[in-house]
């Protein structure tokens, strides 16, 4: 740990301050490795501290803040573990027995160009005409069209609080969608220019170079020499492409391109030199930099590797698996956030369930377009309502300060009172857990004697490790590497993809850069030659069924999982295509963070939460400015109010100041550290502030040093996800399949209002309807959008009599509105659900089941007396079965093998008596048939059997590929459910339930034994 000189008196405001500052600051940077650290993290502290230094009278105020910020940044140095240039390193761990921890001295930098240089550079190279000519391009991938613009999404834009994306949109004239074309795949500039101007012969060779420059300048082509993200070594990619079209020898840029190869060798050697010896090659290579591509920041992204062997306990790995298990279980969102629910229920409304919709036709503004929150929508994203789990941690935090208590046990009961999920829990397939260890020693940690904390936890696997992978020295890179790349998806046809892409901000480029870790790699607006490992937007596809969203890859038969190799923040540096498929991929898991305190995060106390010896969550306390006296009050007066506020709430000296993730340690035991703490809340509402036991113990297993172990964790079992088809470019809809009203063979009528008026139109009012017209095709369904509806669906025969039906519809829906059942009717437009049910004839031919199961509910709708409706539910259910399975044997026995054995809720003893006795086909259904309105119920079912088996022949045939048999039947039952009594999913399930009690009951009668 680096030594550092005793802090300058903070709270001293007298003349003589400014010289102890000064005299201070020379004391620091005396110190090598302490000002090479600084002078890296920020370049503008390390010229005005130079500056300082130098000065005769240095400026009070200048002085102070200065000092401020290099106590801060030494502070930083020694308090925290995040990699972060020369300020803290990285190193690779094992669990093994015995355990082992050994620090050595050889730590070295690894040096790579810095992005916001490198970005300099490259800017000039595509500048000159004579390079770019020789340079290959290709069209970025990314690229939409809207209307008569080409749309390049997206570019970065600064802004007061950071980087924001905006699009860039250019005239899509038939010159730029050739280029677009003739780029699809790479191309040399200047045969592109030669390719246009032989299609153009009229338009001037200057007008086309100049408009392919324009192409490049806005993003819309993408140059060699821009390095893919999977490639570490920017710099290194660029010397190359330089190289293979000749760029020495060009006069314009030749110099800048032979500097350039220089300066890679130079850092090549700097990092396979020592330290010491290295130093002076990095002060080199910076300062040959700057000379070539002035910036504000360094010049050199460095990453620093760590000398030492680490080896832990195996109880350690044990209690971080027990970490990550019950954080799921814990879970704020166990099935999702609420905007991703709302974008898979959009989804679903949609595109309906199986349909695979290409990337583009998603989020673009025919389809659904992007989810709530992101750039660019109107509506922000949804804020969680108060849960059940809020009022429990609310309860949780307040017994815990009037009790007096900063800890609190987490045990079974209140795992089981914070649950919001199922009961079946669906974490991801991989996550990393970031945790803190908190033993005196190694050999105490081998003997259960330690803590740890959890600190973070990052969406996969690799997002905290993988951009270190090409820091680490290779034996730990080889075993991480192995972990990485053997990365489970989901389920068994889904697989786990690299996302590649450059962030908004191209000075953050050098963090997101990762070596490849996984066989597959998704490739967003990025310059490639053709892989089959690499996908592209064009490649993707988005389905959906019931429970969750996915990513797919049609042409290759995989459902794909998509995540960054590093932790770029989603929200402010990432550009939204990617952040889409990144959240897509993991939309319906368990969100799995650190622990959530929800709606009570804001309490001026939270206690430590453990489980074991697990910290899921350490005690904080949080300070209001106006707890204390305000700026301008004396500091004696603002200390012994500070005082009195930490006995009241019993706040410890060793604690951490939180700004976001970056944690400062301070002890508000010393003068010093409280300053920096009344600086804080000078320029802030508020202070977070969270115990840090130990962090000054030097005595502890890792020698009081700050550290944080990053744990890959991966699922021992797949998430219990209902089975989803293998995907196929038979289920890919476009919109080619949207029925817009008045121009295609198909009218939607949408009549809203009381849910519970639905029968009574149904039964009432809709026979007087079709009386009007000759032998309507149609059917309906209930729906709800978020809004219940009934959907009624007409075929018309030529799209020019939209008018006449629609007229028709509309002066019935005036009537039922006059008479108080209707309030609202819609023509919206149509979506098939091909997906689901098939295209062509497959659809033509599920149609016809949808017919005759519409006409036959009618009837059932508008008898007066009937039997209970959940036990004609378990009779549709298994006539419906059975003429899908083609005999009664083949229907129960699919029954009883894909319905659960037991019911949402307890079901009265008459109901079910009279299900599984009503439900019994034996006798041609006589027991149905001798019910109150049996008989007439029954006979309107033979031309559902008809339909439902000439529908069956259609699966496993050209139109219905990729879609399961059985998938088919769960939706048939659930369509007519639907239709029969509206969305109910416990009645549903009871329903299902109730039906495959007949089926049992028919399987003892017939075969004389319980199956």
């Amino acid at each position: 740990m680096p030594e550092v000189p005793p802090w300058p008196d903070l709270a001293d405001s007298t003349p003589g301050a400014a010289a102890a500052g000064v005299t201070w600051l020379r004391q620091v940077w005396a110190i090598d490795h302490l000002a090479d650290a600084i002078e890296h993290a920020s370049p503008a502290l390390d010229r005005q501290v130079r500056a300082l230094c130098a000065a005769e009278v240095p400026p009070a105020r200048k002085t102070r803040r200065a000092v401020l910020s290099v106590v801060r940044y030494l502070h930083r140095m020694t308090g925290r573990a995040t990699p972060f240039g020369l300020l803290a390193g990285v190193a690779s761990a094992s669990f093994a027995s015995p355990a082992q921890v050994r620090w050595g001295t050889d730590h070295r930098p690894v040096a790579r160009a810095a992005a916001e240089w490198l970005a300099g550079v490259l800017a000039r190279l595509e500048d000159c005409p004579e390079l770019l000519a020789r340079l290959p391009v290709v069209a970025n991938t990314t690229l939409m069209v809207r209307g008569d613009r080409l749309v390049v999404p997206y570019q970065p834009q600064a802004r007061a609080r950071g980087i924001g994306a905006v699009e860039v949109s250019l005239r899509y004239t038939a010159v730029v969608h050739a280029v677009i074309e003739a780029a699809s795949t790479p191309i040399q500039m200047e045969d592109l220019a030669a390719t246009i101007q032989a299609d153009h012969p009229t338009a001037p060779g200057a007008k086309i170079t100049a408009m392919l420059t324009e192409l490049v300048q806005r993003g819309a082509l993408l140059t060699s020499v821009r390095a893919p993200s999977t490639e570490p070594d920017a710099l290194g990619h660029l010397v190359d492409q330089l190289d293979a079209v000749g760029a020495p020898t060009l006069g314009a840029v030749g110099g800048l391109a032979t500097a350039v190869r220089e300066v890679h060798s130079m850092l090549e050697r700097h990092n396979q030199t020592p330290a010491a010896e290295g130093r002076q090659i990095r002060v080199a290579a910076s300062t040959r930099m700057r000379e070539l591509a002035p910036t504000t920041r360094h010049p050199l992204a460095l990453d620093l590797r760590l000398d030492g062997t680490f080896v832990l306990p195996e109880q350690v790995a044990r209690e971080v698996e027990h970490a990550a298990w019950v954080l799921t279980r814990l879970s704020a969102y166990p099935v999702g956030t609420p905007t991703w629910r709302g974008y898979h229920q959009r989804f679903y409304e949609r595109f309906g369930i199986g349909s695979l919709v290409p990337l583009r036709e998603v989020i673009g503004d025919s389809g659904i377009g992007w989810p709530d929150g992101y750039p660019g929508t109107v509506v922000p994203e949804p804020r969680s309502p108060m849960s059940s789990r809020d009022e429990t941690l609310l309860g949780l935090a307040q017994r815990a300060a009037l009790d007096g208590l900063d800890e609190v046990v987490v045990d079974e009961h209140l795992i089981s009172a914070l649950r919001l999920g199922p009961t079946q829990h669906r974490p991801p397939a991989h996550l990393e857990i970031g945790v803190r260890i908190r033993a005196t020693s190694h050999a105490a940690m081998a003997c259960g004697d330690f803590l740890i904390e959890v600190l973070n936890v990052s969406r996969a696997a690799g997002v905290l490790t993988g951009r270190f992978l090409s820091v680490l020295d290779p034996e730990g890179r080889t075993g991480l590497a192995r972990t990485l790349t053997d990365l489970p998806g989901t389920d068994g046809d889904t697989v786990a993809a690299q996302l590649s892409f450059p962030p908004l901000d191209p000075a953050t480029a050098h963090v997101t850069r990762a070596m490849p870790i996984l066989p597959t790699v998704v490739s967003l607006a990025e310059y490639r030659t053709a892989d089959e490992r690499v996908l592209t937007i064009d490649d993707l596809a988005v389905g959906c069924d019931g429970h969750r969203m996915y990513l797919a890859a049609p042409a290759r038969g995989l459902r794909v999982e998509a995540a960054g190799a590093h932790a770029l923040n989603l929200k402010t540096h990432t550009p939204p295509l990617a952040r889409f498929l990144i959240e897509l991929s993991r939309a319906q898991c368990a969100q799995v963070t650190v622990f959530s305190w929800g709606a009570a995060g804001c309490l001026p106390f939270l206690p430590r939460l453990r489980y074991g010896r697990t910290v899921l969550s350490p005690a904080r306390w949080r300070l209001e400015a106006s707890d204390l006296p305000a700026r301008g009050a004396p500091l004696v007066a603002w200390e012994r109010a500070l005082t009195v506020w930490r006995a009241q709430r019993r706040v410890p000296g060793l604690v951490y100041l939180a700004e976001g993730d970056r944690l400062l340690p301070l002890d508000l035991d010393r003068c010093g550290h409280r300053v920096l703490l009344r600086t804080h809340l000078a320029s802030t509402p508020h202070a977070v502030l969270i115990e840090a036991p130990g962090v000054h113990d030097t005595n502890d297993w890792c020698g009081g040093r700050a550290h944080e172990l990053i744990v890959p964790v991966v699922a021992t079992e797949p998430a219990s996800w209902p089975p989803l088809p293998t995907p196929t470019g038979a289920r890919v809809v476009g919109r080619e399949h949207t029925h817009t009203p008045a121009v295609c063979g198909v009218m939607l009528a949408s009549l809203y209002g009381d849910v519970h008026r639905q029968d009574t139109i149904l039964s009432g009012y809709l026979p007087a309807l079709l009386a009007e017209f000759d032998e309507p095709a149609w059917w309906y369904i209930r729906y709800r959008d978020p809004d219940h509806h009934l959907r009624l669906r007409f075929a018309l025969t030529d799209p020019a009599r939209f008018g006449e039906m629609a007229r028709a519809v509309s002066t019935w829906a005036e009537e039922l509105n006059r008479i108080g059942l209707v309030r609202d009717l819609r023509y919206p437009t149509s979506h098939p659900e091909i997906g689901r049910w098939g295209s062509g004839p497959a659809w033509a031919a599920a149609e016809e089941v949808f017919r005759a199961d519409s006409r036959a509910l009618l009837v059932q709708l508008g008898q007066l007396c009937h039997p209970h409706r959940l036990a004609l539910t378990a009779a549709h259910t298994v006539a419906i079965t059975i003429a899908f399975t083609g005999s009664a044997t083949a229907g129960m026995r699919w029954l009883l093998d894909h319905v659960p054995a037991t019911a949402p809720t307890p079901v009265p003893r008459p109901v079910f008596a009279e299900a599984v006795r009503l439900a019994d086909p034996r006798g041609g259904w006589a027991c149905l048939r001798a019910a109150p309105g049996g008989a007439a119920i029954h006979d309107v079912w033979p031309p559902r059997e008809t339909a439902l088996a000439a529908y069956r022949r259609h699966l496993d045939g050209p139109h219905t590929q990729g879609i399961a048999v059985d998938d088919v039947l769960r939706s048939l039952l659930h369509a007519n459910f639907v239709r029969a009594s509206g969305i109910d999913f416990d009645g549903e399930a009871t329903g299902l339930y109730l039906a495959r009690a007949a089926a049992l009951a028919w399987t003892a009668r017939t075969t004389g034994r319980q199956p």
